[in-house]
C-alpha cells in the first residue's frame, strides 16, 4: 500500500540568531551571549519536521544563488525531502531572517527582522500536476496572486486535491483579502494573533465567530489555531474545541508554529479525528521549542509517539 504523501509550496529562508539577556531600549545596547545560523523558513521548517517523522514530502520553493540557498536545499535533501522543485533565482540572495532571542523562561521573547530575498512569485513555473497528486498540499506563500491561483486551481484541474493553508504570510495582506484567501483552503492553521488579524477582530471570541460564519459559505472545513502554552483550538462550523498543551520548558519558540503546522498535516493524512489532530499538533509544537533554532529539537517519530503515549 502506498504511503500517504504531502507536497508543500512556500518559503525557504536562512536564519541568523542572536541571543541576548534582554532586548535593549531605543538608544541602548545588549550584550550578545550567543550567535548561530542555520536553515529556516516557515514552509521549509514544516517540511523538515514531516521528513524527520518519515512522511514522504515534496517541496516547491525558490532560493538564492548563494551558499545559503545551496545549504537549504542540501539540508532538506539530507532529511529525506524531495527537493526537485526547489529552484534557484539567479541574481537574488536567499531569503534571510535575523532573529533576536531575549529573556528566558516565561520572559523569553523573539523578534524577527525579515530581509526579503528569493521567493516564489506569480508566473514562476511549478509542477502543479505532480504537486496536486499528493494526498495533501501545504500552501504557505506570500505572493497574493500566486496564492489565489493555487487555491482556485483544484476545482478546475484536480477536484480531489486537499489544501492546508497557513495564516502566517497572509498577515502581509489587507485583512479582507487575507480572510477571503484563507477560507479558500480545505484546512487552515495559524495562531491566535494571525486569526485576529485576518478576521479584523481584536477579540478572540469575535474572531472565531467571524471565521465560522465564513466557513458556512466557503471551502474551509477545519481550522487549527495555536495558543502557545494554552494549547490550541479546533474550529468547525459548529464550535471551537479547546485542546490542552503539553507542558515543556521552552528554550526558543522559533519554528514552533511551523512544527504545529506539520502536526496538523500529519494528522490529516493519517485521517485522525479533529481533536486528535489538535493534540498531535500541540505535541510537535512543544517538542520543537526545546532547543535553540527552528529545527534543533524537531523529533523523530518514536519520540513524538512517546510523548503522545505518556499523556
Amino acid at each position: 500500500m502506498t504511503r500517504p504523501a504531502i507536497a508543500a509550496i512556500g518559503m525557504a529562508s536562512w536564519d541568523r540568531m542572536l541571543v541576548v539577556d534582554d532586548y535593549p531600549e531605543a538608544g541602548s545596547y545588549a550584550v550578545v551571549r550567543q550567535m548561530l545560523e542555520g536553515p529556516g523558513g516557515t514552509t521549509a521548517n514544516t517540511v523538515a519536521a514531516l521528513a524527520r517523522l518519515g512522511v514522504p514530502v515534496t517541496f516547491a520553493a525558490k532560493v538564492g544563488d548563494d551558499r545559503e540557498g545551496a545549504a537549504l536545499r542540501d539540508g532538506l535533501a539530507a532529511e529525506g525531502c524531495d527537493v526537485s522543485a526547489v529552484t534557484t533565482r539567479a541574481g537574488e540572495p536567499t531569503d534571510l531572517g535575523i532573529i533576536i532571542i531575549s529573556g528566558s523562561g516565561e520572559r523569553a521573547e523573539r523578534t524577527i527582522y525579515w530581509q526579503q530575498g528569493a521567493r516564489l512569485r506569480y508566473g514562476d513555473p511549478l509542477p502543479i500536476a505532480e504537486l496536486f497528486a499528493h494526498d495533501l498540499v501545504v500552501v504557505d506563500v506570500d505572493d497574493a496572486r500566486l496564492r489565489q491561483l493555487i487555491v482556485d486551481l483544484p476545482i478546475h484541474v484536480a477536484p480531489r486535491t486537499r489544501l492546508l493553508g497557513t495564516l502566517t504570510l497572509l498577515t502581509e495582506l489587507p485583512p479582507e483579502q487575507a480572510l477571503a484567501l484563507a477560507v479558500r483552503h480545505d484546512y487552515l492553521c495559524g495562531n491566535e494573533r494571525e486569526l485576529r488579524y485576518v478576521t479584523g477582530e481584536t477579540n478572540l471570541e469575535r474572531a472565531l465567530v467571524r471565521l465560522r460564519e465564513r466557513m458556512l459559505l466557503d471551502q474551509l472545513r477545519l481550522a487549527f489555531i495555536s495558543r502557545g502554552p494554552l494549547g490550541c483550538l479546533v474550529v468547525t462550523e459548529e464550535a471551537a474545541e479547546a485542546v490542552p498543551a503539553f507542558p515543556v520548558a521552552a528554550v526558543d519558540t522559533t519554528g514552533a508554529g511551523d512544527a504545529f503546522a506539520a502536526g496538523v498535516a500529519l494528522g490529516l493524512i493519517e485521517r485522525r479525528a479533529p481533536g486528535e489532530i489538535g493534540r498531535l499538533a500541540n505535541a510537535l509544537g512543544a517538542l520543537a521549542v526545546r532547543g535553540l533554532g527552528a529545527r534543533a529539537s524537531l523529533p523523530q517519530r518514536a519520540e513524538l509517539d512517546a510523548l503522545l503515549g505518556r499523556s
